[in-house]
C-alpha cells in the first residue's frame, strides 16, 4: 500500500485551486494500492469552515471530501492552524491532529504532494 498525503495550505477564497486539488485527490483513489490522506494546514484550514463555496468562489469542495471519506480515505486538519485562525467549528468531518502527529504522519508517508 502506498500512503499518499496531499497538503492543502492555501486560502480557498476566489480560487478553484483547492477544489482542483481535492478532485485530483479523489482521482488518486483509483489506484487500488493508494491510501490517500488530505491534510489541511495553514490557510488551507479555511476550506473546512462552514461556508457556501459559491459565495467564496472556491468551486466544488464538500462533494470531493465526502467522496474521499466514503471510499475509506482520510481528511485531516492541523489543530494549531485551526487555533491560530480562530476556527472552532468545521463545516465537514475531519480528524483534528496536533502538529507533532501531523509531522509524524508526513515523515512516515510514501508520497507527499504539496498542492499549490
Amino acid at each position: 500500500m502506498t500512503e499518499v498525503i496531499v497538503i492543502v495550505q492555501k486560502t480557498p477564497f476566489n480560487t478553484l485551486r483547492n477544489s482542483e486539488g481535492l478532485r485530483m485527490s479523489v482521482g488518486l483513489t483509483l489506484e487500488d494500492d493508494n491510501k490517500i490522506t488530505v491534510l489541511f494546514i495553514d490557510d488551507g484550514v479555511h476550506l473546512l469552515r462552514k461556508t457556501n463555496p459559491g459565495l467564496i468562489q472556491s468551486g466544488i469542495i464538500f462533494k470531493h471530501l465526502d467522496a474521499l471519506r466514503l471510499l475509506g480515505h482520510r481528511v485531516v486538519a492541523d489543530k494549531e492552524s485551526l487555533e491560530k485562525r480562530g476556527i472552532k467549528e468545521l463545516g465537514t468531518k475531519a480528524d483534528i491532529l496536533p502538529r507533532d502527529k501531523v509531522i509524524e504522519m508526513l515523515t512516515s508517508a510514501d508520497r507527499v504532494i504539496p498542492w499549490q
